[in-house]
């Protein structure tokens, strides 16, 4: 509930520059809407997946079974699939890393959006920010991030004495999406 009332917080914050607008929470998605004078309507969206839960509240495939830190990713690729997109929105999708591949150094990773490569980079357990744009989220109301990690390991392979054999890149303890569109206003032509 912690989430929610900072998300409302900043969905309110935003609602105050606008002339008018509305605040809409549907479980673990909040939407807020408004009219901002001269340049149109502004949406914005907050939506928080906890794989900390049994069901963080999306599909997803490509990761281990439910432990109590999060999921591992355990294969070189997984996906994360997110329905309620606000269409033709710039997202920023900020994921939590509790711990990176077990050899101790940098997960490395591609990033993917509806299957168009984002960007690449690597990580250290904190935060993971990957910006997709408007172009990349597409007209449609769900989105599909994929992620490739180029180093993964084996426990097993770094320490004969764990029986893992799992292969491991990053530690997700939870996803927010975060979303914004603007509609611009059409002016009105006179008639002369």
């Amino acid at each position: 509930m912690k989430k929610n009332f900072f998300y409302a917080l900043g969905m309110a914050a935003m609602l105050c520059g606008c002339s008018s607008g509305s605040v809409e929470e549907d479980g673990n998605h909040m939407t807020a809407t408004g009219l901002v004078g001269g340049l149109g309507n502004v949406v914005m969206s907050a939506s928080y997946y906890d794989f900390k839960e049994e069901d963080p509240g999306c599909e997803f495939s490509g990761f281990s079974q439910l432990e109590n830190f999060g999921r591992w990713t355990s294969e070189d690729s997984c996906t994360i699939w997110f329905d309620n997109i606000v269409p033709n929105s710039e997202l920023t999708v900020k994921i939590g890393v509790v711990m990176t591949c077990p050899s101790g150094e940098a997960t490395k990773y591609d990033a993917y959006a509806n299957g168009s490569y984002i960007c690449s980079g690597e990580t250290y357990p904190g935060s993971v920010y990957v910006n997709i744009p408007a172009d990349k989220v597409g007209d449609n109301e769900n989105l599909s991030i994929g992620l490739k990690i180029k180093n993964p390991k084996r426990p097993i392979d770094i320490n004969p004495s764990i029986y893992d054999s799992r292969l491991l890149g990053l530690a997700v303890a939870n996803i927010t999406l975060y979303g914004y569109s603007l509609e611009e206003e059409e002016e009105e032509i006179e008639a002369e």
